[in-house]
């Protein structure tokens, strides 16, 4: 009896073991022309901008290598022959789909000589892959790339007229292309709504090119993303847009302005906070910004409308080198309170107001809080002519009939009505 209790129990754990093993998986892959020692994964954080995460260092043996996918966590990430953490530029890399999946990955090289893979076992994959032929097609690539390998080549003859005739010819292509591309991506969002793969969508192509202004906006945000599945709902993604949503609505119109605090043209320390009681139109720039110094017409216009009534502009700038934001003022005559951060302030003041791109340009009331945000243009006059006038309506309405203490439209209707009708009771008496 007691070897067969022993019997039982070696085979309940051998059929444990080989349980466990079969819940084993790996990406299993191979160099196809390519050779090397080790290749590099790396997490994509942001599609758009390259930004990534270095993973780990695989070792490759007779161009072979493995990476267990038993605890991965499905999202974009990429191979490279490179090393970012000795300092170089990743220039060549291929994007792939992990999953906790077996799966398998062959790395080479295409016609053009960039690092390119093949992979099989990742549903995510199949469906990137996919994607990316419709945005060449949408996007109309083969017209535009030929039309860029024309311009490159006047360019490198120093053939200008042919370079602006391509760039008129070329601008169509562009807008055409820009637009089939995000009817693409709308639609694919639709499609995959409620799937890890919409949520991937929607964070690449949405929610990484926004900033989330009003409460509305967040709520709405939070909304989408809440209806995905409960898979998408443990992703990296989910977790990071939930995170941002948060910060977002600590900066959202309504909220109070972050404390700044810089060093102006004459060394001295200066507040946002000095300016309660305006309305300030907060400026975040730096010297070598084309777009934030095309606003300074805007901002010169309006600063002189208003400067007298309550309002003023606080140019924030995270340029590391003062003369060249010296310069910058000098040249733009943008003699309004220009401060300067500081460079162990820059970030801490970026993330605290939501900065993800320049120029960005925030209306500040007299008692602190955020009014409006993003504005560029025309659009910036005309804000802050409604804001500063409407101030001044009140305010002069208010002192005009402070003594009776009714709210101001009420009485005013009551008190010209009244005097309507006096000045016609004179006119028919007296005609």
């Amino acid at each position: 009896m007691i070897y067969k209790k022993y019997l039982l129990l070696g085979v309940s754990l051998c059929m444990l073991n080989a349980c466990n093993e079969s819940k084993s998986v790996s990406l299993e892959g191979s160099l196809d022309g390519i050779q090397a020692d080790s290749i590099y994964l790396y997490q994509v954080d942001n599609e758009h901008y390259g930004s990534v995460k270095l993973i780990k260092s695989i070792a490759v043996t007779d161009g072979r290598f493995a990476y267990p996918t038993d605890s991965v966590q499905a999202g974009l990430y990429c191979f490279s022959l490179q090393n970012m953490e000795r300092g170089e530029y990743l220039q060549q890399y291929a994007n792939l789909f992990l999953e906790p999946k077996s799966m398998q990955l062959t790395l080479g090289k295409d016609k053009y000589d960039q690092l390119s893979l093949h992979a099989t076992g990742s549903a995510l994959q199949e469906q990137y892959e996919a994607l990316q032929e419709a945005k060449y097609v949408a996007g109309n690539r083969m017209v535009l790339d030929s039309l860029d390998h024309m311009f490159y080549e006047a360019r490198e003859k120093g053939d200008r007229e042919e370079m602006e005739r391509i760039r008129e010819v070329s601008s169509p292509y562009y807008e055409s292309a820009s637009e089939q591309t995000r009817k693409l991506i709308n639609g694919e969002i639709a499609k995959n709504k409620g799937s890890y793969f919409g949520l991937y969508l929607y964070y690449t192509y949405r929610f990484q090119n926004h900033t989330f202004n009003t409460v509305e906006e967040i709520d709405e945000a939070r909304n989408f993303i809440g209806s995905f599945d409960e898979a998408s709902r443990r992703s990296g993604i989910y977790v990071k847009m939930q995170e941002g949503l948060d910060k977002f609505a600590r900066c959202a119109t309504g909220s109070v302005a972050p404390a700044i605090t810089g060093i102006d043209l004459k060394g001295n320390s200066v507040s946002l906070n000095d300016f309660k009681g305006k309305y300030v139109l907060v400026d975040f720039w730096f010297a070598g910004c084309s777009w934030c110094r095309k606003e300074t017409p805007y901002l010169l216009k309006t600063y002189n409308a208003f400067k007298d009534k309550g309002f003023t502009i606080y140019g924030v700038s995270t340029d590391r080198r003062e003369e060249d934001w010296k310069k910058a003022i000098e040249e733009d005559k943008s003699y309004w309170n220009q401060v300067l951060l500081q460079k162990d302030d820059v970030k801490d003041v970026l993330e605290s107001y939501c900065i993800v791109g320049f120029p960005h340009i925030i209306l500040v009331d007299p008692e602190g809080k955020i009014v409006a945000k993003e504005l560029r243009g025309d659009d910036l006059y005309n804000t802050v002519e409604k804001f500063v006038n409407g101030a001044q309506n009140k305010e002069m309405c208010f002192l005009t009939h402070k003594a009776v203490g009714w709210e101001c439209p009420v009485y005013c209707f009551f008190f010209y009505g009244i005097w309507f009708f006096f000045e016609g009771m004179i006119w028919f008496y007296y005609r």
